[in-house]
């Protein structure tokens, strides 16, 4: 079950938000531990960014009230502030980590280990953020619709990224899967709706995680009351007191 202590959330979501501080500034080269570039805007193409930058807000929105909370004497709980955002963001940069990982990364070269700016935008980061939601998220509390909705940032992304380049003939295309002077308009349709099928998937396993509660001591889906209309209501008083005399015996 997730660990509902506020304090234990607390610390760890410092962290994050340190990382994820750092991936920002490495993004826009203010700090750089390489090889000093020229700061360009050409930053904002990319969707690892862009995905750090909304993992870093929605970081510090949540670390704020979970400060507010134990500031003001709880100990016990889950975070409530933009539960689906949250899983978005996620989604998001599950996509950051999974993408550059199995195809934009050499993990098998020492220059990717030795990267910081690499490490922290691909790596760290993205883990801490998805091993928050993992870890402390409330179970039962995203809609069935939050993998879908999911979608949204990517394919904005994507249109955005489209519409500039139709635009602009000598557009550098920031992925080899979207370059249109290489691949053409078919080649992308290919790739992105690969990708799109995959990561609806993974976003629903996502999603099935958050379903799984533990029942006699064995880990089981709780399908049964999924709200398809509405936000799931939240879990019963007797589940919530199940959660903490679990966490107590662990």
């Amino acid at each position: 079950m997730p660990n509902n202590n506020l304090i234990t959330q607390m610390i760890y979501r410092i962290i994050t938000c340190c990382v994820s501080a750092l991936a920002v500034l490495l993004t826009c080269r203010i700090f750089y531990a390489g090889q000093p570039l020229p700061l360009t805007w050409d930053f904002l193409k990319f969707y690892t960014n862009l995905s750090n930058y909304v993992v870093f807000v929605v970081s510090v929105i949540v670390l704020a009230d979970n400060v507010k909370r134990v500031y003001a004497g709880e100990r016990k709980g889950y975070n409530k502030k933009i539960r689906t955002f949250k899983f978005m963001t996620t989604f998001a940069i599950l996509l950051t980590f999974l993408v550059y990982l199995f195809l934009l990364g050499r993990v098998w070269t020492a220059q990717f280990w030795r990267d910081i700016a690499n490490l922290c935008l691909h790596v760290f980061a993205p883990l801490l953020f998805i091993f928050d939601y993992l870890l402390f998220d409330e179970k039962k509390s995203v809609s069935v619709y939050a993998p879908l909705l999911s979608l949204i940032m990517p394919v904005v992304y994507l249109a955005v990224i489209l519409i500039i380049g139709a635009i602009f003939k000598d557009f550098k295309y920031p992925y080899f899967f979207l370059n249109v002077h290489e691949i053409g308009y078919g080649g992308v349709a290919l790739w992105v709706s690969g990708l799109l099928v995959v990561f609806t998937g993974l976003g629903y396993l996502l999603w099935l995680y958050n379903r799984r509660v533990k029942v006699d001591g064995k880990y089981k889906l709780d399908l049964k009351d999924i709200n398809w209309l509405h936000r799931p209501d939240p879990p019963s008083e007797h589940n919530e007191k199940n959660d903490e005399s679990d966490n107590y015996a662990a």
